[in-house]
């Protein structure tokens, strides 16, 4: 958080499930009272390396749909800024630390489940993973 006490810099991390949409409209509210730039990150996971790159690319463009879909619903609040980014990798890596530190993000939020929750259930959840690894603060959305 800036000196202020206000938040600058608001990353929201989403995929097509509920929780994410509504963490995304939190973040988006969050950042219009606090005049943030709100950071809208979506992350293709090939931590497995299984998939082509043609399925990569796929999975790609319907992940940067899905944010600028969301980047239009909220664009009549007036925003100061919104930024889309699109990542291929690991979602805790990604959103939990990396995208956070090379953007200087003062406030994480996050959907308490996503769409994977099979996977969440064997290798943990991205909620639960960043509240232990970022540096900065983070808000988990239920409902």
């Amino acid at each position: 958080m800036s000196n202020s006490g206000k938040y600058s810099k608001i990353l929201v991390g989403v995929d097509d499930s509920e929780n994410a949409r509504r963490a995304f409209f939190e973040a988006a509210h969050i950042a219009k009272r606090n005049n943030a730039t709100l950071y809208i990150v979506h992350v293709v996971n090939n931590i497995m390396g299984y998939l082509t790159e043609e399925a990569l690319s796929q999975l790609q463009e319907e992940g940067h749909e899905l944010c600028r879909n969301l980047q239009e619903q909220v664009e009549t609040i007036g925003l100061k800024e919104m930024i889309i980014i699109s990542e291929v990798g690991s979602p805790k890596q990604l959103i939990a630390k990396d995208l956070p530190s090379i953007y200087e993000v003062d406030l994480l939020v996050l959907g308490a489940t996503g769409k994977h929750r099979l996977q969440e259930s064997v290798l943990g959840s991205l909620p639960h993973y960043a509240t232990s690894h970022t540096d900065c603060n983070v808000l988990i959305v239920r409902r």
